[in-house]
């Protein structure tokens, strides 16, 4: 398991767009952003109008913390002070299991695994669970690995 993540040496200070967001989290809640004209859902909540039909009315789609590795990364070298205990650790690209939409556009995004290098693998299920951190107003979501696959992939050496 990667080491711990010094959330002290973070300073995270929520905006007008990610303030629900960060709300949302403390509450153990996954939030994508959501169009309440077309339904078409994203994240990071960056963006104040809808780009498939820039409807500026959207909202919040709250998911169920669940989707499948669609890719990951592992860092070795940490660029931040507060992952140099962490490393190496995985850095994975989610696909949300209920943010598929009928046109085939999937949401992915993007967090720091709890598991070790040698536990993932591309295609298999993930769900989100959450951090503490020493502010209490923000609480960290990360994911894990939930589960198996038959139909996976691992770049082997």
């Amino acid at each position: 398991m990667p080491g711990p993540i010094d959330y002290s040496k973070l300073r995270i200070i929520p905006d007008f767009d990610t303030r629900e967001w960060w709300e949302g989290t403390k509450q153990h809640k996954y939030l994508v952003r959501q169009c309440k004209s077309c339904g078409h859902k994203w994240f990071p909540p960056t963006l104040p109008a809808c780009s498939k039909c820039t409807s500026m009315d959207i909202g919040w789609f709250e998911t169920k913390g669940k989707g499948v590795l669609y890719s990951y990364v592992v860092i070795e070298q940490p660029i931040l002070g507060a992952f140099v205990g962490a490393v190496p650790y995985v850095v994975g690209v989610i696909e949300l299991d209920d943010c598929k939409e009928a046109d085939g556009t999937v949401t992915r995004v993007a967090g720091v695994l709890t598991n070790d290098e040698a536990d993932v693998e591309i295609g298999l299920p993930c769900e989100v669970q959450y951090e503490n951190t020493n502010d209490p107003n923000i609480v960290m979501p990360r994911w894990r690995i939930s589960g198996s696959a038959s139909n996976t992939w691992k770049f082997r050496e």
